[in-house]
């Protein structure tokens, strides 16, 4: 599992998606996830800073799992089914681990409203992340094979995303 942390969300044209991107915590591979604006909304206003002055629904969660005497510990990106993204959110209690299935956008609010660590499964990050171009001293910018071989599979991935599912 690679740890991660939410860099930016970058608005789709003018469509009602958008995309979260997820910087690699000890590299610079960047994950995007797909939603709708409307799941990205409080991961938006969290990481700009803006509090809400009423409990939102993942806040009514985070009290829920505190008040049952359970942790929140992380929230793990691990798989990939029909185009969509699988998340848990990870709580431990007595001495026990316990996974919750949720969406991505539900994960990362909750893990940045609680300062807990995202993990995206190594084989995920190995097809879907990217690292940013970088800007070439020599002015010419080719992409080596790899390169575009790693740009191909980013491309097929982000055709083969299910957004109706979002």
């Amino acid at each position: 599992m690679v740890e991660v942390t939410p860099q930016t969300v970058i608005m789709v044209g003018e469509s009602r998606y958008c995309m979260v991107l997820l910087k690699e915590r000890d590299g610079s591979r960047l994950l995007p996830i797909g939603m709708r604006v409307h799941r990205a909304q409080p991961i938006v206003l969290w990481m700009k800073g803006i509090r809400l002055g009423r409990p939102q629904t993942h806040d009514l969660f985070i009290e829920v799992v505190e008040k049952l005497g359970a942790e929140l510990i992380g929230i793990a990106v691990y798989g990939v089914e029909q185009g969509a993204l699988l998340s848990r959110v990870i709580l431990h209690k007595s001495d026990e681990q316990i996974a919750l299935e949720c969406r991505s956008s539900d994960g990362i609010a909750v893990a940045l409203k609680k300062g807990i660590p995202i993990t995206v499964a190594d084989e995920i990050m190995a097809v879907a992340a990217f690292r940013p171009q970088q800007s070439s001293t020599d002015g010419a910018g080719a992409e080596s094979d790899e390169e575009e071989e790693k740009l191909t599979a980013f491309r097929d991935f982000i055709d083969g995303l299910d957004l109706n599912g979002l």
